[in-house]
């Protein structure tokens, strides 16, 4: 069986964002809220942020995501394999995708 671990796109103060994360942590499935692995890169999309390059990324990012995955909130979760490929993705609080995942 393939590994999988999850892909998340936040924004700052969204409770269905931390609620995602918790349930994550507490059923202990792996994931990512970091661009690409990169541990000083956020995947936390914050369109009024102060850093001006912040906030430039967070608005083209909204729009590429809305293009390609057709959502309209946060979080973005992406399930993936070891080797990137995305297995399904889904937006908002789903505690029973991530359930199905963990399980």
């Amino acid at each position: 069986m393939t590994n999988t671990h999850a892909v998340l796109y936040t924004k700052p103060n969204c409770p269905a964002c931390k609620m995602t994360t918790k349930w994550f942590d507490r059923l202990g499935y792996p994931y990512q809220n970091t661009y690409y692995g990169n541990a000083d890169k956020s995947n936390t999309i914050d369109v009024s942020a102060e850093d001006k390059r912040k906030r430039e990324w967070s608005q083209h990012k909204v729009e590429r995501l809305k293009a390609k995955y057709h959502i309209q909130q946060l979080p973005l979760v992406k399930i993936v394999d070891d080797e990137g490929n995305l297995i399904e993705y889904w937006s908002g609080f789903r505690p029973n995708k991530i359930n199905q995942y963990a399980n």
